[in-house]
């Protein structure tokens, strides 16, 4: 069964969702963890994998940049194909999606000040938003893979 979720308050996976900030309408939030196939300290790449997984990007990055681009180096490209197309992947995997968005407030600015004043992005995951089973995941899969996880946070636009 998909996981559509377009009530804002359905909340699945190991993410613990950012409820006590600004509801940002209904729009839907990602959470996706990724183990890029090579680090750019590695001297070395994967033996032969045997299967390429890549990913391709089909809605809105939030969030920091420098994660994206470990995953997606062509991020800001202007040709789409190109910009879309991740780096080979070791895994990726979803670890929560919502019907709901956050907004972050501008530092400063008073939580009774409408939101269209005070917008400063969007709310997008770290590991510290884990669960205890979406930290006993990933601690699993990053033993795996002798690497922690790339986290990417996507707003359904």
């Amino acid at each position: 069964m998909p996981l559509h979720r377009m009530d804002r308050t359905a909340m699945t996976g190991c993410i613990a969702w950012p409820v006590h900030l600004d509801s940002y309408g209904a729009c839907g939030t990602s959470v996706y963890a990724v183990w890029p196939e090579q680090r750019p300290d590695e001297p070395m790449v994967v033996c032969c994998t045997g299967l390429s997984v890549r990913a391709v990007l089909v809605e809105e990055p939030c969030g920091p940049r420098e994660p994206w681009r470990q995953v997606f180096p062509d991020l800001d490209d202007p040709d789409m194909e190109i910009a879309e197309r991740s780096e080979d992947l070791l895994a990726y995997v979803l670890l929560g999606t919502t019907g709901a968005t956050w907004a972050l407030r501008k530092p400063g600015s008073a939580p009774e000040a409408p939101m269209h004043d005070s917008f400063d992005g969007f709310w997008s995951a770290d590991l510290d938003d884990l669960t205890d089973t979406g930290r006993a995941a990933v601690d699993a899969l990053s033993s795996i893979y002798g690497r922690p996880p790339v986290l990417l946070t996507l707003h359904d636009t």
